[in-house]
């Protein structure tokens, strides 16, 4: 249940996210592309030189009219896109999938660092702790030898 909440949750934001590109789109250079493109079949040649009968004619417009005009379309643009979008549900399983990849290796790399800095310490660690024992042993025995010495 939680995997399906989340994956509601990254649809509502990829969706989101889609709809904000499409408000700051720019429609005329858009339109542009969509006409300079060399189409695949007739019917996709009909909708270039109706788009490029409208890029024509937008020329004409005084700079008022063609604000008007752009605004116009992109408000028409976003709002059959956004319907689009909300009636046609997004699989977000595979994106999930990718990005609990990247964290799961990013986890990996984090934990296999955090080891070999442990076992790092550790050996240092030891070297210190036998190299601190050593060293009271050695004074053990010239204090055993001192006190050997005494006697004699």
């Amino acid at each position: 249940m939680e995997a399906s909440g989340s994956g509601m949750q990254l649809e509502k934001f990829v969706k989101g996210q889609l709809k904000q590109s499409i408000q700051n789109a720019d429609v005329l250079s858009m339109l542009q592309r969509m006409v300079a493109s060399v189409p695949d079949n007739e019917e996709a040649e009909e909708v270039r030189q109706t788009l490029q009968q409208i890029l024509d004619h937008y020329e004409t417009l005084d700079e008022g009219d063609k604000e008007y005009f752009l605004s116009y379309l992109k408000q028409e643009i976003m709002g059959k896109l956004a319907a689009k979008l909300e009636e046609t549900p997004m699989d977000m399983t595979e994106l999930e999938e990718a990005i609990k990849g990247a964290i799961m290796g990013q986890v990996y790399l984090v934990a296999a660092v955090a080891v070999v800095i442990f076992l790092i310490l550790v050996f240092f660690g030891y070297k210190l702790y036998r190299s601190i024992k050593d060293k009271k042993t050695k004074q053990e025995e010239k204090k055993k030898l001192k006190q050997l010495k005494k006697k004699k």
